[in-house]
Formats: structure tokens, sequence, C-alpha cells
């Protein structure tokens, strides 16, 4: 009788730790705080006349910043902008709107990182800023060797093609959790 009351009262006290947070034993996190990549003379296309925007897409390599995330686990990531500069070698004062994306493994959907919107006060400028929309969390994105990202800006850019010394800088953050992999 006795041992029946001691796994009783066993079960019992081990019950609450598996369901207010133990799992939190059983997970790695993986942090990043800056990893950037300048690309100079990035060329962008010519805006057409009707449209007024332009595309460009470009790669930034991640290293192995995951290789310490187990392979079978599901991958929280957090990304966030910390920087993206851009000086052209035209004037792009002309450009009112511009965002900065990051495209989901596997699919063609992009989420927005960071962008820009003219005050319309100033002359001819050659340069630049996006401001960080704060951080995204897309699962798994941590996994890539590089991450696909999309610059867009409408407005008035230049009626030519044009090219920007850019330098874009991210901080990521990853989290494993091994809980289900445990039990």
């Amino acid at each position: 009788m006795r041992t029946k009351s001691f796994r009783t009262l066993l079960l019992c006290c081990a019950l609450p730790l598996f369901t207010t947070g133990c799992e939190s034993l059983f997970s790695l996190e993986v942090e990043a705080e800056e990893i950037c990549k300048t690309e100079d003379d990035l060329s962008f296309p010519a805006a057409p006349p009707l449209s007024g925007s332009v595309e460009q897409t470009f790669q930034i390599p991640l290293g192995d910043f995951a290789s310490a995330l187990p392979e079978d686990a599901d991958v929280e990531t957090e990304l966030r902008l910390k920087l993206f500069d851009a000086t052209a070698t035209t004037d792009i004062s002309g450009i009112q709107r511009a965002s900065l994306s990051v495209r989901k493994p596997g699919s063609t959907e992009y989420v927005l990182l960071g962008d820009f919107r003219s005050t319309g006060t100033g002359g001819p400028t050659n340069k630049l800023q996006l401001t960080s929309s704060g951080a995204v969390d897309v699962l798994d994105l941590a996994k890539q060797e590089q991450l696909e990202f999309l610059f867009q800006a409408t407005g008035s850019p230049p009626s030519q093609s044009w090219s920007a010394d850019v330098k874009v800088c991210v901080g990521a953050k990853a989290k494993a959790n091994y809980f289900n992999l445990v039990f």
C-alpha cells in the first residue's frame, strides 16, 4: 500500500513540472547579433514610365549560423533588420516608398522586414535608409544557408538603370525545442 501511494504522490508532483514550462529545459537558442553583407554596384532596373516601381532581389549567406540546431526539430526564427543603407550613383529622391522583405523557405511569400516613406521635404539625394518594422518570426528560416531578400521602391525611381552600394545587416535568433524529440 505504501508503494502505491508513493507512486501517486510522485506522479502528482511531476505533472506540474511538465505542464508549467518544463519544456524550456529542453530547448536550444542560437543568436547572431549582426550578419552583414555589402554589395557594391548592385544594379537596379529603370522604372517603367507608367508604373513607377522597381524590384531587386539579392542573397545574404547565413554561414554556419544554424549548425548547432537539430535537423528534425521545428525552429522558431526571429529575424530583425538592423541596417539597410544604399548610396546610389544617381538622384533617388523621387522614391516615395521602399521596402525590404525576406522570402520564406520553399514559398513565394515574402515577409516585410523594413520600410521607408519619404517626407518630401528634402532636395536631391543619392542616399536611402530603411528602418526596421520589428522582428519577424518565420519557422525554420534559420536552417537556410542563405536568405533571399526583395527590395521594392515606388514613386518616381530613376527612369534609367542605376546602381547603388548597399549594406544590409540583420540580427537573427533561433530556438529549437527538444521537448517533442525527447518525449
